[in-house]
């Protein structure tokens, strides 16, 4: 049976849902404050890895075969080290038989083309559009924007991790600041990357280096505590790439900065509540966490994932708390996961350092071990 969607946010997640369900059959209405993304030849800043789950999804809807071979960055590999000590891990997809272990895509790119697409599909879209108003009733929802009024059987808040629907209907929050700020840019190396992509942990934070479609170009991710990240902002385009060699290793022999940097404050973010009356969270309205492993996105596609299945056919009320459940698990899981690996990496006591190192070695060392490793990051 045919249900009417309102979709609240253009991001990579309202798009794949309303795409998603539109294809279904159902009748949707996607709304986005900001413009309809599009890109250029310019590198974006934001990316994400998409995981193998992700990239089922973006296949099934007809969408991951639309986006530029240029634009994707599969990596084969990943190393991860601990700096200043012994341990290290090396992952490769051929030990598991995969050709990959997942792929960078910018997250505009993506956003682009399920727009592109969704639009196709006869998804109502409107750009520019802020939601001024809303009821959420036991028969409808109802969207008042500054010039229209949308009615619905159901709403769904994929507004970012601000959410301003989830903040009107009061849905409480768990929350922490890591204390840390997130720094993006482009860097261009003068070794290639070979599709690895790597990440060193720092006493202050995690620091990723990942492969992006041209050979010679990296995203950096750079997570620093808070007093660190000041001191990034204040330092050149010359000293600033001089510390991140430092942090490199030379893996990727020099670097220099290709684009402007970036930074954003780091924090964790769990709406207890994601389903009120006809009103469901996605995304990073419902979840956010820190980005040392790239998971957000696949996180919040695993949203998507699990709420087509269920529309496919007739669902209750009832079907969608079995949803909410569920996705809250494997948020929660993933949350706890995060906040492991930054505890665990975030000491420069000796002594931890040893024990990791070990930990390392032996993770790299035990082929099982190994294997499920590589396996839970394919996703």
């Amino acid at each position: 049976m045919s249900q009417r969607f309102i979709v609240v946010g253009g991001g990579m997640i309202g798009l794949a849902t309303a795409l998603g369900l539109r294809q279904q059959g159902h009748r949707v209405v996607l709304l986005e404050r900001g413009a309809q993304p599009q890109y250029t030849e310019t590198t974006e800043l934001r990316v994400s890895a998409i995981a193998h789950s992700s990239r089922q999804l973006l296949e099934q809807l007809g969408v991951w075969q639309r986006l530029p071979s240029t634009r994707l960055g599969p990596y084969q590999a990943m190393e991860v080290w601990d700096h200043d000590s012994f341990g290290r891990i090396h992952f490769a997809a051929a030990e598991v038989n995969q050709p990959d272990l997942g792929a960078i895509v910018e997250n505009k790119v993506i956003e682009a083309e399920l727009w592109q697409a969704a639009d196709e599909a006869g998804v109502e879209l409107h750009a520019n559009t802020e939601v001024r108003q809303h009821e959420n009733a036991a028969q409808q929802v109802t969207v008042k924007t500054t010039t229209e009024q949308f009615t619905a059987d159901y709403l769904i808040a994929a507004d970012g991790v601000q959410s301003p629907l989830r903040q009107a209907e009061g849905l409480p929050l768990t929350f922490w600041d890591y204390q840390q700020q997130g720094c993006v840019a482009v860097i261009k190396c003068s070794k290639p990357h070979g599709g690895c992509a790597r990440q060193v942990f720092l006493p202050s934070g995690p620091v990723a280096w990942l492969p992006l479609g041209d050979p010679h170009h990296v995203s950096l991710v750079w997570s620093a505590d808070t007093e660190v990240a000041a001191e990034l902002k204040g330092l050149d385009d010359k000293e600033f790439t001089k510390r991140l060699q430092a942090a490199s290793d030379t893996a990727l022999g020099q670097l220099e900065l290709a684009s402007k940097r970036a930074y954003f404050p780091l924090r964790m973010q769990y709406a207890r509540r994601w389903l009120k009356g006809r009103m469901l969270l996605l995304g990073d309205a419902a979840h956010s966490i820190h980005p040392l492993a790239g998971q957000g996105a696949n996180l919040g596609f695993g949203d998507v994932q699990a709420l087509l299945a269920l529309t496919t056919n007739a669902f209750s009320h009832a079907d969608l708390r079995n949803w909410e459940r569920e996705r809250k698990v494997a948020a929660v899981q993933m949350i706890t996961a995060m906040e492991s690996f930054k505890r665990g990496f975030g000491h420069a006591n000796p002594l931890l350092k040893l024990v990791r190192g070990i930990g390392l070695k032996i993770a790299n060392d035990v082929a099982p071990l190994k294997r499920t490793l590589i396996k839970s990051a394919l996703g």
